[in-house]
């Protein structure tokens, strides 16, 4: 139980990775760019690059106001892939914290 209590935890508020750690990717060779822009919610980094297999991908993060992910969205040759949702996955372990003190409960 203690594991599902960190994980959630780590849902709620891990930054999974800080918009300063991305200006990193544009000294990467295989970079085009990384672009910053702020919004309402936070901030939105647009990275692009080239992938292994040639193909150009770009990468767009929203970031809340205190510099947490709150999703990433990935597009690789004009298809678009959600790639980390943080709403989704704190519904995810709520869910799972839920189904494990039902199944205690049931065998008490």
């Amino acid at each position: 139980m203690n594991e599902l209590i960190e994980r959630l935890y780590d849902e709620l508020y891990s930054p999974k990775v800080n918009p300063e750690e991305l200006i990193n990717n544009a000294t990467l060779p295989n970079y085009a760019s990384v672009n910053f822009e702020s919004n309402q919610t936070g901030l939105i980094v647009t990275t692009k690059c080239i992938l292994a297999n040639g193909e150009e991908a770009e990468y767009k993060y929203q970031f809340d106001k205190e510099k947490r992910l709150l999703t990433l969205m990935g597009n690789i040759n004009g298809e678009i892939d959600e790639i980390y949702d943080r709403s989704k996955e704190v519904a995810s372990k709520y869910k799972e914290i839920k189904k494990h003190m039902q199944f205690r409960e049931q065998a008490v």
